[in-house]
């Protein structure tokens, strides 16, 4: 019995290494070898394009304009708006002595009294046009060419010039109304002192509770800037004096300033479009509004080596002005266009090889190795040129 379960395990042991050595024969007769899978070769399009180098530099968001309001009116400091208030045309900017100083818009600044009827210049000019904006009846003007005769002021030597950019001629004759006048000619840009506009403003001082409200204008009472303006910090406190610096103020609209080498200066010109990376990451568009002509100084020559040298101030509009409505001063990136070659050829820099005598070149798909003379390299192309490169080629390039 034990001899016969002996060969039944033998006969199964040699039954099952028959079957294993014929499945190993069978495997090696029917499976090919595994054969290398060919490599994939990326290529990229010679293309037509324009390009354009760029730098970037980092900026801030603001108001426009910010610069500090000296007083003109002299006396006490008695009153300053609010931080972030707007202060517009007629508005009391500040109170020296307790007298308002308004705020009126021209490009002309107020130099005199204006006291005297018959008086003419630029800044009578301002004070009848925004007078009139205010609502105020000021009658009617001379007409330009008109020759007014200025009553009751200082006469003028023969060769002083008026506001009107010609000499002022005395009299040859006196005025019936006293000694001291003078003809002058009212130009498109003068106005006259009447009597009317006299009354206008002692109306507006009445309604402006300047006392006493006589008609005349003191040197003082009137502040003139382009615009409105948005009040800052307060520089001055109540009680000093009111001929000194006494806040910031700005422009209502916000912008971008950024402070670039001088030496790039003639890089940038008003106009120029700009890319804004904001703090969020995204992205928006700008132009350049102004180049500053002053350069602001760089460290002394003993400061340190690695310091910054000499910067101009360039002014950047939003040109979507959302965008930054709510930031109120962050830090931003803007990126410059420098130099810009239009119509060139162009490949990845991926596609360039690097030939062992020299130079760069790049492999034409299925084709030869072709040198290239290597131009303007931007945003991850670069500027080719050579022997059978066209616009269409395909050449080899890095995946």
């Amino acid at each position: 019995m034990r001899t016969r379960t002996l060969i039944t395990i033998i006969t199964g042991a040699l039954a099952l290494g028959g079957v294993g050595f014929a499945v190993h024969v069978n495997a090696g007769q029917d499976s090919p070898a595994a054969q290398p899978a060919a490599s994939k070769v990326a290529t990229a399009e010679v293309v037509r394009t324009d390009l354009s180098d760029y730098w970037s530099e980092s900026g801030t968001v603001g108001y426009r304009k910010q610069r500090a309001l000296r007083g003109v009116a002299p006396g006490v400091l008695t009153w300053l708006p609010q931080p972030g208030s707007t202060i517009a045309r007629g508005d009391v900017l500040y109170r020296a002595g307790d007298r308002p100083v308004t705020l009126l818009y021209g490009s002309s600044p107020m130099f005199r009294d204006i006291d005297t009827v018959g008086m003419v210049g630029r800044d009578v000019r301002v004070l009848a046009d925004n007078l009139r904006a205010l609502g105020y009846r000021i009658g009617s003007q001379p007409a330009p060419g008109t020759r007014v005769t200025v009553q009751g002021g200082p006469t003028p030597a023969a060769n002083d010039t008026g506001a009107n950019g010609e000499a002022n001629k005395p009299d040859s004759t006196p005025a019936a109304s006293g000694t001291g006048s003078y003809q002058t000619v009212v130009t498109s840009k003068d106005a006259v002192f009447t009597r009317s506009l006299k009354d206008a403003v002692r109306r507006w001082q009445a309604a402006k509770e300047i006392r006493p409200a006589t008609g005349t204008v003191t040197l003082g009472d009137i502040l003139v800037l382009p615009g409105a303006v948005r009040v800052g910090a307060a520089s001055a406190h109540l009680g000093d004096d009111a001929t000194g610096n006494l806040m910031a103020i700005s422009d209502q609209t916000k912008a971008v300033s950024v402070e670039i080498d001088a030496s790039r200066a003639d890089d940038i010109r008003a106009g120029q479009k700009v890319q804004i990376t904001l703090p969020d990451s995204s992205h928006t568009s700008g132009t350049v509004n102004s180049v500053s002509s002053n350069i602001q100084a760089g460290p002394s020559d003993g400061g340190d080596p690695g310091s910054e040298g000499p910067k101009v101030q360039v002014v950047i509009a939003v040109d979507k002005a959302s965008t930054i409505q709510n930031i109120s001063s962050a830090a931003v990136e803007v990126r410059f266009t420098g130099t810009t070659e239009h119509d060139v050829l162009a490949v990845p820099v991926g596609a360039l090889l690097a030939l062992s005598g020299g130079g760069y070149g790049v492999q034409i798909s299925d084709g030869a190795l072709t040198a290239v003379t290597v131009g303007m390299f931007a945003d991850g192309m670069v500027q080719i040129a050579g022997t059978g490169i066209t616009a269409g080629t395909r050449v080899v390039t890095t995946s």
